[in-house]
């Protein structure tokens, strides 16, 4: 009987150690082991999100270029529309003295991609005065662009504060 009691103990032991190295190498598995990266997208995706959000980029430009703030508001991300009004963001912006004449001829705008919905767009972007039109600078901005709804948003808050201000990035 002694030697069956020291026969169950050494199996108890055995089964202890297997149970330990399924747990080990599950968390392996799980941890260890570089997993499939869901958030990354594909080459494709990628560059259908790029060329959306430089569609998206080159519109908003446009009707910020032609002070249409009423229609530039639709373009605001939800956390700046429930801050401001339409009325106050065309108001802000109509004080703005400095207005985009365009981007840089010199650099491209380069969509810095951080999640499917969370990018920025890198743009430099030339300023003219509203009442001088002989003056004029060039500023390099980050926007801030995320996806609420299926659409692409912007900071309307940023852009009440431009061109001195740029997002952190």
């Amino acid at each position: 009987m002694n030697t069956r009691f020291i026969n169950l103990s050494a199996k108890k032991k055995i089964k202890q150690k297997y149970f330990w190295l399924l747990i080990l190498f599950i968390v392996l598995i799980f941890y260890v082991v570089p997993k499939s990266n869901a958030r990354n997208p594909s080459p494709a995706e990628l560059e259908s999100i790029q060329k959306e959000t430089k569609e998206v980029f080159e519109n908003f430009l446009q009707l910020w270029q032609e002070e249409r703030y009423f229609e530039l508001y639709k373009f605001g991300k939800k956390h700046s529309t429930e801050q401001l009004t339409i009325e106050e963001f065309a108001t802000r912006m109509v004080e703005l003295d400095w207005v985009p004449l365009g981007l840089a001829p010199e650099h491209e705008p380069q969509i810095s991609y951080r999640y499917k919905t969370f990018l920025y767009v890198k743009a430099s972007i030339v300023f003219q005065h509203k009442n001088y039109s002989d003056l004029q600078f060039k500023k390099q901005h980050f926007f801030l662009i995320m996806k609420e709804k299926g659409e692409w948003r912007f900071d309307l808050i940023q852009m009440i504060r431009s061109p001195f201000y740029s997002s952190l990035r």
